[in-house]
């Protein structure tokens, strides 16, 4: 590996599985990398200040080895440098970075990736809420955000981030309290939702293994846009119903669920409400939310020739919002 190369380690992603493995991570690296400058990070997003001191500093590729609020921390900071890379070496819960890009999950296989070189420009989503922060896969609000906010504060007794997330979802699906909103897509007219349960806004198919939007990941490369599903006037078991139809796409047909496509999306909410990007809260106080497709975002080392399912019914995107 060049000289060129940083690699950034997330001890505490994976549950601080990670941290625990950072010797025999190292090894593999060296082994197949070389010698590599690193450093740990010790307090949640020091990943951006670590990432904007090495890139003054001139490296040209940054490694992620962490989860995917690693590499979108990481990568909310490449925005701003688009000649350097970002390589993604997964040691996290979820791995949606990794769906959502062909990345394989083996960590030798990741390797493979990064020893190619083979390099893409991606698109990401400038989000605007209490703070600014790009979203490279998904963007949620609603109960599963608030599930997000939730686990930076509580259940630390769950030491298992998956069955953490879990918890916490099953939780908030009981707790949440749905929501007016006022959401713009675009130029289109302004939708009047009298009970917002949950949206998601994404490039990717899948959320966490949940199928939350059928054909999204070739969709919006095919359309430059953004992926678009809100779920409505969804109580207790309506909310529990849907989290288990996502599991294989099936909540397309519920009722209260509606898809859409965009490149700008404003949200205004009449008390405050949260919303993430992969994992990083954005927006916890503000009344006001926006999303917003940016080209070229990201230069993101991926496998070569990757194939995505084309066979997509895009009219599950075009039907009318139900007064």
């Amino acid at each position: 590996m060049s000289s060129d190369s940083f690699l950034i380690i997330n001890p505490n992603s994976k549950s601080g599985k990670t941290g625990k493995k950072i010797k025999k991570y190292l090894k593999i690296i060296n082994e197949y990398l070389g010698d590599i400058e690193y450093e740990l990070t010790t307090k949640p997003r020091e990943e951006t200040l670590i990432a904007e001191r090495v890139v003054k500093e001139g490296y040209k590729t940054i490694l992620s080895l962490g989860g995917d609020g690693t590499a979108t921390n990481i990568g909310d900071v490449l925005v701003k440098h688009p000649d350097t890379k970002l390589g993604y070496l997964s040691s996290g819960s979820m791995n949606d970075w990794g769906r959502t890009h062909s990345i394989p999950t083996k960590f030798e296989d990741c390797l493979e990736v990064i020893i190619e070189g083979y390099s893409e420009r991606f698109p990401g989503m400038k989000c605007i809420g209490d703070r600014e922060h790009y979203a490279f896969d998904h963007v949620d609000g609603g109960f599963v955000a608030e599930a997000g906010a939730a686990a930076l504060t509580e259940a630390k007794w769950v030491k298992n981030g998956f069955l953490k997330y879990a918890y916490l979802a099953l939780k908030y699906v009981i707790k949440f309290k749905n929501v007016p909103v006022v959401m713009k897509i675009d130029d289109k007219e302004p939708l009047e939702i009298d009970d917002l349960s949950a949206s998601v806004f994404a490039f990717s198919e899948s959320m966490a293994g949940f199928k939350m939007l059928p054909g999204n990941d070739y969709l919006s490369r095919k359309n430059k846009d953004i992926g678009i599903v809100i779920a409505r006037g969804l109580k207790g078991l309506g909310r529990i119903g849907l989290v288990l139809k996502t599991s294989s796409g099936k909540h397309s047909k519920m009722e209260g669920v509606w898809f859409s496509r965009g490149r700008r999306i404003e949200v205004e909410s009449e008390r405050p409400l949260s919303w993430e990007a992969e994992g990083e809260v954005f927006n916890e106080d503000g009344l006001k939310i926006s999303v917003e497709y940016v080209e070229d975002a990201l230069n993101l080392i991926v496998p070569k020739n990757r194939k995505y399912n084309d066979t997509a019914e895009e009219k599950l995107y075009k039907s009318n919002f139900p007064k």
